[in-house]
């Protein structure tokens, strides 16, 4: 009876074996792994893709609704549902579609990857303090402006309104003050600062000088309510109508140190259209923070602080914040 040979993988040729195998899980895991990277990149790229189509999708349910293009994608209702995306960058653009830029999914960088183009920063006119421009068929100055970066600029009425006009856009708040009618509860808010008063007991009695219920906030004022109305009527698109403070005032020229005397006088440096010889004007600061006196402008251009009526002739001559795009050429 024969015998057969039975063999088997001698230690040498396992070794050998193994040596074999882990060179080539040396060569494919990284070849494997960057498989994975790439699918996982590929995938989050699909993600901020989905992510940027819901956003311009609930943009254009946006613009339907309202008839605008939302300036916040917190005004907008997203249906997405992938993996969270966040980004450093978002722009909505003009022509309603978006730019992202600097997200993660999950967690993860999606390694510089964008989402539509980005949006070139529009410029403007840049403007000197002192051009004169127009505005609704009304001239103003410029009294600051940051350049061809910024969107607006701040504008000073070129004429302040006329007594017609303050009668008109502060009717039953702000009175003019004639001398039959000193005294009188209806222009008791007709006296300098007084006129930033919160109740009919501010001003003059016929008498003496009642300080009761003035206030030295000009939120508060009543001359504001003038300001408000006449900016509803006569310059809708602005988004802020007020009156000049005294720090812009003096910055357009004069010694700030006079401050503090509470007296200034103009120098060279101050421009003529800053006052007029027609008349003077308030400001919307207090001097000393007191209820009473109001700092302004007087027709020879010194600042002064004292009582003076919001009737008289071009006491009120408003500032207003407006976009450039709204200023005739």
């Amino acid at each position: 009876m024969s015998k057969k040979n039975k063999k088997g993988f001698t230690l040498i040729e396992l070794v050998a074996v193994l040596v074999i195998m882990a060179i080539i899980a040396l060569i494919v895991t990284p070849l494997v792994m960057s498989i994975i990277r790439k699918a996982k990149i590929a995938a989050d790229k699909r993600s901020v893709d989905a992510y940027g189509r819901s956003i311009e999708l609930a943009i254009a349910g946006y613009l339907m609704d309202t008839g605008t293009i939302p300036t916040s994608i917190s005004q907008l209702t997203i249906e997405y549902s992938g993996d969270e995306v966040v980004c450093s960058t978002t722009q909505l653009k003009s022509d309603s579609s978006i730019y992202l830029a600097g997200c993660t999914v999950g967690g993860r960088s999606v390694e510089g990857y964008t989402y539509g183009k980005e949006e070139a920063s529009p410029t403007y006119t840049a403007y000197e303090v002192g051009d004169e421009v127009t505005y609704n068929n009304v001239d103003y100055y410029v009294i600051k402006d940051s350049g061809a970066n910024e969107s607006t600029v701040t504008l000073l009425k070129a004429e302040p309104l006329t007594v017609a006009e303050v009668n008109q856009y502060g009717a039953g708040h702000v009175n003019r003050y004639t001398s039959a009618s000193v005294g009188t509860a209806n222009n008791k808010n007709g006296y300098g600062g007084m006129a930033y008063y919160t109740s009919a007991t501010c001003g003059y009695n016929g008498t003496d000088w009642v300080f009761d219920g003035c206030t030295t906030d000009y939120a508060q004022s009543e001359v504001k309510y003038a300001v408000d109305a006449w900016k509803t009527a006569q310059a809708p698109q602005a988004t802020e109508a007020r009156l000049i403070t005294i720090n812009e005032v003096v910055s357009l020229g004069y010694d700030n140190t006079c401050i503090e005397e509470g007296w200034c006088e103009p120098s060279a440096n101050v421009p003529t259209w800053l006052y007029n010889s027609n008349y003077l004007y308030w400001t919307m600061s207090q001097h000393n923070d007191e209820a009473s006196v109001v700092w302004y402008v007087n027709s020879d251009g010194n600042l002064y602080n004292g009582f003076h009526t919001v009737g008289y002739d071009g006491s009120v001559r408003p500032v207003i914040t407006l976009s450039k795009t709204n200023i005739s050429s």
